[in-house]
């Protein structure tokens, strides 16, 4: 076996595909095919089970793809751990974020980054969860922070962290800045939620059914930059998260009602591809991520108090 075979192979299982495989690795169906027939002829057994609908791993397959990943990995993170002996990190770092995360810790994250590694090159990259891990999918990205979900082939995570949800809505209602509701208690709702097919809009609606809240209207926003001028200056609400509402602490713009009754939270993991091995320009960028989501969750205890953890979504 060799790293260019291993390379193929783990392409093809994670994509399903030599079509698809061809596009990611920027080579041709009959040059994967041919690695792979090489690799089958050298372990003597198939790898593959081929059929109009793309490829299936068999046993063999299976057995194979942890340790290829492992492999994979484990070089990738010897070369990066050569290069960066002289302890100057350096290179692209190419980032995927949700507004959560942009809007709430991104600004501060940076300034200290590149004061401290001023010869890296930061990419972020803000959309909804499921455009960041089609992103990290096709490797146009180190690591992405998403709603923890069920996963994906080929991608490896760990929790980040766990954020209250809150009612967002303009300042000067009847009900106190920071004072915890319950949303059956401020009904009829009128809402402005990311659009169908969005994890949390998902689940909101889950949650606002089998609570059997009832909503006067809701529009579809997937902006979340237009979602807080227009909360600020209407009648309309939003449910938002911790992280992205910092910002608005100090209740000038809009006013923050923790939910409770039950309290609501959404975990964050952290993304990235199984077979690589994270470059020491994003690892440290991450751990200064880590700090400030860490800073901004202190701020919300130290305000609010810890969560209760009844419900995620």
């Amino acid at each position: 076996m060799n790293f260019r075979q291993l390379s193929t192979f783990v392409g093809i299982f994670e994509e399903g595909s030599f079509n698809r495989a061809a596009t990611r690795l920027n080579a041709t169906q009959s040059g994967l095919s041919m690695q792979i027939k090489q690799l089958e002829e050298t372990l003597g057994t198939a790898l593959f089970d081929r059929s109009a609908r793309g490829v299936t791993p068999t046993h063999a397959g299976q057995r194979l793809y942890d340790t290829a990943v492992d492999i994979l990995r484990r070089l990738e993170g010897a070369e990066a751990e050569l290069r960066n002996l002289s302890g100057t990190i350096s290179g692209p770092v190419r980032i995927g974020l949700m507004p959560t995360f942009t809007r709430g810790v991104l600004a501060p994250t940076l300034s200290r980054f590149l004061a401290d590694h001023p010869n890296v090159d930061v990419t972020v990259v803000e959309a909804y969860s499921a455009a960041l891990m089609d992103r990290l999918a096709e490797g146009e990205a180190d690591f992405v922070v998403v709603p923890q979900d069920g996963g994906r082939t080929g991608m490896r995570s760990r929790r980040l962290g766990t954020d209250r949800e809150f009612l967002v809505c303009r300042p000067g209602g009847p009900i106190p800045h920071l004072t915890p509701v319950r949303l059956a208690d401020v009904a009829p709702l009128r809402l402005v939620l990311p659009a169908k097919g969005n994890v949390r809009r998902d689940r909101l609606d889950d949650f606002i059914a089998s609570n059997g809240l009832t909503v006067g209207k809701i529009i579809d926003m997937d902006a979340m930059f237009a979602t807080l001028e227009l909360v600020a200056t209407s009648d309309y609400a939003t449910v938002l998260p911790a992280t992205i509402c910092r910002k608005d602490i100090d209740g000038r713009d809009r006013w923050l009602h923790p939910l409770t009754g039950p309290e609501l939270t959404v975990s964050y993991v952290v993304v990235e591809p199984a077979r690589k091995a994270m470059s020491a320009a994003a690892a440290a960028f991450l751990r200064y991520l880590e700090e400030e989501y860490r800073r901004a969750d202190a701020e919300w205890t130290a305000l609010i108090g810890p969560s209760e953890g009844n419900l995620k979504i």
